[in-house]
This record gives C-alpha cells, sequence and structure tokens, in this order.
C-alpha cells in the first residue's frame, strides 16, 4: 500500500488523504445517525450552540449550509471528483479541483435533500387525534344512541382518510350519515349527525 501510495503524484497523495479522511468521517456520521447518537432537541436552549451544528441555523444566514456534515460531504466529493477526474485525463490542477469543487457541491446538494426529507418524516409521522375535532366525516359502522355502544366514522386527519371507533350523546347514526366530530372520549371520537 505504501509504495502505491508513493507512486502517486502530490496532488493525488492530497486528494487520496481528503477523500479517505472525509469518507471515515462520513461514516462514522451515517452510524451515529442511525443508532440516534448525538441527535439534539432544537427546543432545549442550553444546547443551542450543539443545534447550530446540526443545522437548526442558529441566526446564521445560509445556516442550514454551514453545517459540519455539509463540510465533509463537500470533502468527501472534493476528493473522490478529483481523483475520478484525474483518472479521466485531466491533468491541470486547476481543472482537477474545479470538478471536485462540483461533485463536492453535489454531495452537499444531495445530503440537504435527504435531510430535508428525513426532517419531513420525522414532522409528519406523528398523527395528533386532537386535529380530528371540528373535522367532518362519514359513519361506516352504525353508531349507537347515548353512548350505548361503539360505531366506526371515516375522518380526514392531516391529509389522511382514517377510520375511528365513535361514539355519540345523540340519536344512533346510521351508515353512510354525515357527521361532525366535536370531542374525544379516550381514543374514541365523540360525533354528531349534521
Amino acid at each position: 500500500m505504501g509504495a502505491w501510495f508513493n507512486s502517486l503524484s502530490a496532488l493525488e497523495q492530497t486528494l487520496v488523504v481528503i477523500a479517505a479522511f472525509s469518507t471515515t468521517v462520513f461514516a462514522i456520521q451515517v452510524a451515529f445517525t442511525l443508532f440516534g447518537i448525538g441527535e439534539v432537541d432544537d427546543a432545549d436552549p442550553d444546547q443551542g450552540a450543539i443545534a447550530d451544528d446540526v443545522g437548526s441555523g442558529g441566526g446564521i444566514p445560509f445556516g442550514d449550509v454551514f453545517t459540519i456534515r455539509n463540510g465533509v460531504s463537500f470533502l468527501m466529493g472534493l476528493g473522490w471528483g478529483g481523483l475520478m477526474a484525474h483518472d479521466w485525463g485531466l491533468t491541470h490542477t486547476a481543472f482537477v479541483l474545479l470538478a471536485g469543487m462540483f461533485v463536492g457541491a453535489v454531495f452537499v446538494a444531495i445530503n440537504i435533500g435527504l435531510l430535508a426529507l428525513m426532517s419531513m418524516l420525522r414532522h409528519e409521522g406523528n398523527l395528533q387525534v386532537e386535529n380530528a375535532i371540528g373535522q367532518f366525516g362519514t359513519v361506516t359502522l352504525a353508531v349507537p344512541e347515548s353512548r350505548s355502544g361503539v360505531g366506526k366514522v371515516s375522518v380526514s386527519v392531516q391529509g389522511r382518510l382514517l377510520e375511528w371507533h365513535a361514539v355519540t350523546d345523540g340519536g344512533a347514526l346510521d351508515r353512510n350519515m354525515s357527521v361532525t366530530v366535536v370531542g374525544l372520549a379516550g381514543s374514541q371520537l365523540v360525533v354528531a349527525g349534521n
């Protein structure tokens, strides 16, 4: 391995070191993310300095772009992209570095996109049953009168059409009747006919 490394030009040696180091750090970051190590609660003001590094921005313009994770992604793209460009025949140092910086910028864009998707999954995955109150629905299984039994209604909550167990304080509600959710009784919806 040492003989191979010594046979490389100074530019190639530099790019190999950058690529190897940044790829190792990136792999550690991915492993930590998968195991939930080092996650920061952005709502905790005592951890603000760490939250800035993770990507909350911290009041810095473009704060979500200039993070350690994106820096590592950029260096990884610079190293591997530069080596790829050199292998493809670019010999001028400036062109090799420009190609590496372009690949690094693409890696950062991909990283930001993936983190944005993960953030959307994290925030949209929690269904709040309280958001059903005031929504309109349709009875799918007759609801007996005065909470004497449980029926089912389909209600759209947070962009999802779901079927819920339901009770009513009034008269019986037949199948396919239109109802409004007026409250909650434990995990059941309290509905009234329209």
